[in-house]
């Protein structure tokens, strides 16, 4: 069952070297159970078929080189044995590990993630994000807003960056709590390298997750998409500094597109004409205690 998996998981990455679109577009392939089993198994096509549903699915087939196939399924068995991390796929695979809810509901879900550890479905979840060049004051607010949440049992979803991102998950790991970083690079490749012991002790005690092939670099592009993943794990997103042009507010963007709720941090943002819009439109709301924040989450519930 082990190998199947992996062998999945190698189909699916040799698939993306192929993909002409969105990552999303396999996402939804894994997600139609028979496309995805014509999908592993090619001699189920349907030579009479001609439905454009299918025409991906037998591009990918006629295409996939199972050297490409055999190649990421020996990267993938490696990273499993050597307990750097896992694939878990979109794919509701019996006895599989379980992709998160969250990011599931939303429309460009990636079709494979790899984890250090299993994410809890359960628990709620919010994204502290901002500048890498805070303000001294926004850094430490980030990390006791973390500790604070994290201490009753709210997982911090983060970027791993410099700044508000590394307060939030050193928040969370002060307090005990579970944080979640999710990386602009593959996962066997931290950046900043400044942070590398603190992805140590994010490994140990939380999850590293990635979206990117294993060995992948950073790229003009993979910040933005991380943020996708980042607004796609969290219940709530809280960005506590930022210009209107960041990657924080791009962050918050998603966010708004997949019906989140988005907090801002008014102790340092209320000047800013961007958020004054985003609060008079209704997109977004000023706070400025951890109390605000639990009434927004205890709000989800009812």
């Amino acid at each position: 069952m082990e190998d199947d998996y992996l062998r999945q998981a190698a189909i699916v990455m040799a698939s993306l070297e192929l993909l002409p679109a969105q990552p999303s577009d396999l996402t939804h392939i894994l997600r139609n159970p028979d496309q995805f089993q014509t999908l592993l198994d090619p001699s189920r096509l349907d030579p009479s078929t001609g439905s454009s549903d299918s025409e991906l699915v037998r591009y990918l087939c006629d295409s996939l080189d199972h050297t490409r196939i055999e190649y990421w399924h020996k990267q993938i068995d490696i990273l499993a044995s050597d307990e750097v991390a896992r694939p878990i796929l979109s794919a509701d695979i019996p006895g599989g590990p379980v992709y998160p809810g969250r990011l599931a509901e939303c429309w460009d879900a990636p079709p494979i993630l790899f984890a250090t550890a299993a994410m809890d479905r359960e628990t709620s979840s919010v994204a502290i994000i901002g500048s890498r060049a805070a303000r001294t004051d926004v850094v430490s607010d980030a990390h006791d807003l973390a500790a604070d949440l994290a201490a009753s049992g709210t997982t911090i979803v983060s970027g791993l960056a410099l700044g508000v991102d590394a307060a939030a998950h050193e928040g969370a790991l002060a307090a005990d709590g579970i944080t979640v970083a999710v990386m602009g690079t593959g996962i066997t490749r931290i950046y900043p390298e400044q942070n590398t012991e603190l992805a140590h002790r994010i490994r140990r005690n939380g999850v590293l997750v990635s979206q990117f092939p294993p060995y992948a670099p950073r790229t003009r592009t993979s910040f933005l998409r991380r943020n996708h993943v980042i607004a796609g794990l969290s219940d709530v997103s809280i960005i506590m500094s930022g210009e209107s042009r960041s990657g924080s507010r791009h962050e918050i963007q998603q966010a708004i597109g997949y019906g989140r709720p988005v907090l801002m941090w008014s102790p340092a943002l209320e000047h800013q004409e961007w958020a004054r819009k985003l609060a008079d439109s209704g997109e977004a709301i000023f706070v400025a205690s951890t109390e605000e924040v639990r009434r927004t989450l205890d709000g989800l519930d009812q």
